[in-house]
């Protein structure tokens, strides 16, 4: 039986570019880490920031803090995954969605390891919202997680009629996050770019193997070589 490469082929002109940012993510994270003058003019760009606080931005900011905090987090990917489970009635597109929120965010907690830079110096800021001692910075744990659960949401509704309210809220969302970080404080702006960069092509990158994976199963079901994968479903020709 010959096996259609096209898969293959599908795969690696997404994976090889995204491995390839992925790896200067982390390439730049250690050039920064290592740059007391860079970290200084990014802790002078923080503090210029907080003496811009009012009160509502302060209550918006601690509400993304919660909402994309570890435990709130969970919750969250399992609310959504068994969302879409009861509007497709398939197990597939849950399972994928778990995977591409999970498999990544966990891939930024080892690049906070590899890179190991320190957080903002949180204690010498004028407005002081939330107090996070200690810790690793680089990239954004909050901001990496709330790309990676809208990406997944972005990916499981494609073809979907209210796909572009997703496309939007997704990004605005995203945003929102990343500049709550540093509006708190807690992350330098470094961070959240980073982890929003990191993101896209990690995500991209696990939704390839996931689509190679189901073109390779759906090959040996069938016994014949898998057509187009597009949504989950692989269209055998």
């Amino acid at each position: 039986m010959s096996t259609d490469l096209r898969p293959l082929h599908r795969f690696a002109r997404t994976a090889l570019p995204a491995a390839g940012v992925i790896l200067a993510v982390i390439l730049i994270g250690l050039i920064l880490s290592g740059s007391a003058g860079w970290t200084a003019g990014e802790m002078d760009l923080l503090r210029l920031v907080n003496t811009a606080h009012t009160a509502p931005l302060d209550a918006v900011v601690l509400g993304l803090d919660w909402l994309f905090s570890p435990a709130v987090g969970a919750v969250l990917v399992l609310l959504a995954a068994g969302s879409v489970l009861l509007v497709t009635r398939r197990p597939g597109p849950a399972i994928r969605f778990v995977v591409l929120v999970m498999i990544p965010t966990l891939g930024a907690d080892v690049i906070k390891l590899l890179v190991h830079r320190a957080r903002p110096d949180i204690p010498s800021l004028p407005h002081i919202l939330l107090l996070e001692p200690g810790g690793l910075s680089f990239p954004s744990g909050h901001t990496s997680f709330a790309a990676c659960f809208l990406l997944g949401i972005f990916l499981v509704t494609a073809g979907h009629r209210w796909h572009p309210f997703v496309i939007g809220t997704t990004t605005v969302v995203v945003l929102a996050t990343a500049a709550s970080r540093v509006y708190l404080g807690v992350h330098y702006p470094s961070d959240v770019v980073a982890s929003i960069v990191y993101s896209l092509s990690a995500v991209a990158l696990v939704n390839a193997a996931w689509m190679l994976l189901l073109a390779h199963w759906s090959e040996r079901r069938s016994g014949r070589p898998a057509g187009p994968v597009h949504e989950g479903v692989t269209n055998a020709r």
